[in-house]
C-alpha cells in the first residue's frame, strides 16, 4: 500500500495544539463582542444569539486554506437544521480584507471576517502552534478547541445534547494513534486502529475511510466489500455511509439493490435538504442511465431547491443544477434551461462556473436540435 496518500488526506487533521493561548477549554472568551472591528469579506454577518458560537482562526496564505474554509461552511449549512439548539458560524483570518479577499470567497454563506488592523485575530491564536483552529463556545465558555476536520463530530453531539469532552478527547487521542499506524505503513494495525476508533463511533469518517483505503489499495476487494456492508447495518442515520453503501451496489452492478437504497434513503433524509443534496449530487454524477429512482429523485430536487431559495450562496446554485437535471429526466427542456441559467447566475466567481455555462449550453442546444426536428 501508499502510506503516504493517506497521510496527505489527514493531513493537519491529527495534529493538537500545545501553546497556551487567549483560547482554552473551560475558559471565558468573547472574540464576539470584536468582531465589529473587523472586516467582512464573504457570507452575511453571525447571528449573536445562538447557544453555540463557532469561531475557525485561519491563515489564507497557508496551503489548503480555501478547502478548510469550504468544509466548515458546509458544517455551518448541516448545522442550519438543527431548530432547537442553533450554531453561528464565523471564519477570523490573520490578515486584513484585501489579502483575505484573494481566496475568492464569494458564495458562501459562513460569515468570514478580515483582520485589517490586527486587533483580534492575535489576543486569540497569536501564540497557537497549529493553524487553522477553531474553538467552540456555549454562552462564553469554551467548551472545546481543536481542528476543523474534527469540527462536524463536536458540533453534531453539542446540538444533539451528546456531547462528552472526555469521549471528544478520547477519540481525538485515537485519531493521533491512527496517524501513527499510517506512518507506519502496516495494513494490520491500520486497519485494528481504525475499528477501535468505531467501536467507541461507528459513523467516525476518519477511521471509515482509512480502513476502506486499506483494503482498497491492496486489492482486498472481498474485505472492502464486507466493511461497507457492515457499516452502513449499524449506521442509518449517516448521509456518507448510505453513500458508500450505494457506491459498493454500484460497483457489484447491483441494480435493483442501488436503485431501492437510494430511493430509501431520499425518503430517510426527507428532512435535511443538506443531504439530500449530497444524494442528489452522488446521484446525478454516479448512477448509470436507467439506474435513478425517478419517482424520489425528481421530488427531493424540487424540496432541495426550496429550501435553499434565496439563500444565493453555492448550496442555492447546486439545488438549481439539481432541479434543471431533474426536469431534463422528465423531458422539460425549458425548465431545465431556466433552472440551469440561474445556477450560471450565482455561480458567477466560482471555480463551478465553467462547467455549469457548458451544462446550460448542452440544454440549449438540446431544445435547438428538438425544435428544428419539430418546426
Amino acid at each position: 500500500m501508499k502510506p503516504h496518500i493517506l497521510s496527505i488526506l489527514l493531513a493537519g487533521l491529527l495534529a493538537v495544539p500545545f501553546a497556551v493561548s487567549a483560547a482554552e477549554v473551560g475558559g471565558i472568551v468573547t472574540p464576539a463582542k470584536d468582531l465589529g472591528k473587523l472586516s467582512l469579506v464573504a457570507g452575511t454577518p453571525r447571528k449573536s444569539d445562538a447557544p453555540l458560537q463557532v469561531y475557525l482562526f485561519f491563515d489564507p496564505a497557508l496551503p489548503g486554506a480555501k478547502n478548510v474554509l469550504r468544509m466548515v461552511d458546509s458544517i455551518y449549512e448541516q448545522s442550519l437544521e438543527n431548530k432547537d439548539r442553533p450554531a453561528s458560524f464565523c471564519a477570523i483570518s490573520r490578515t486584513g480584507k484585501a489579502r483575505t479577499a484573494a481566496l475568492e470567497l464569494s458564495k458562501f454563506r459562513m460569515p468570514v471576517y478580515g483582520d485589517d488592523n490586527g486587533a483580534v485575530y492575535p489576543e486569540f491564536a497569536g501564540t497557537e502552534v497549529v493553524i487553522p483552529f477553531a474553538i467552540v463556545t456555549d454562552g462564553e465558555k469554551i467548551v472545546w478547541k481543536g481542528v476543523p476536520q474534527e469540527l462536524e463530530n463536536v458540533v453534531k453531539d453539542l446540538q444533539n445534547g451528546k456531547f462528552s469532552f472526555d469521549s471528544q478527547l478520547k477519540l481525538e487521542t485515537m485519531h493521533k494513534d491512527l496517524q501513527n499506524a499510517i506512518q507506519t505503513g502496516l495494513s494490520s494495525v491500520i486497519v485494528s486502529t481504525a475499528d477501535k476508533i468505531l467501536a467507541l463511533r461507528p459513523d467516525d469518517q476518519i477511521a471509515i475511510q482509512a480502513k476502506l483505503f486499506v483494503y482498497e489499495s491492496t486489492g482486498r476487494i472481498r474485505e472492502n466489500n464486507a466493511a461497507v456492508q457492515a457499516i452502513a447495518a449499524k449506521v442509518k442515520d449517516n448521509v456518507d455511509v448510505r453513500l458508500l453503501l450505494l457506491g459498493y451496489y454500484e460497483r457489484t452492478g447491483e441494480t435493483d439493490k442501488f436503485t431501492q437504497e437510494l430511493a430509501a434513503a431520499f425518503r430517510d433524509f426527507s428532512s435535511s435538504p443538506a443531504a439530500q443534496s449530497r444524494l442528489l449530487a452522488f446521484a446525478f454524477e454516479e448512477a448509470p442511465f436507467g439506474w435513478l429512482p425517478v419517482a424520489e429523485v425528481v421530488p427531493a430536487a424540487a424540496s432541495v431547491k426550496k429550501a435553499f431559495a434565496g439563500t444565493g450562496g453555492t448550496s442555492e446554485a447546486f439545488s438549481c443544477e439539481f432541479s434543471a437535471r431533474a426536469s431534463y429526466l422528465t423531458l422539460d427542456i425549458d425548465a431545465a434551461i431556466a433552472d440551469q441559467t440561474r445556477a450560471v447566475t450565482l455561480f458567477n466567481g466560482t471555480e463551478f462556473l465553467p462547467e455549469a455555462k457548458q451544462t446550460l449550453a448542452y440544454y440549449q442546444g438540446v431544445k435547438e436540435l428538438r425544435s428544428k426536428s419539430n418546426p
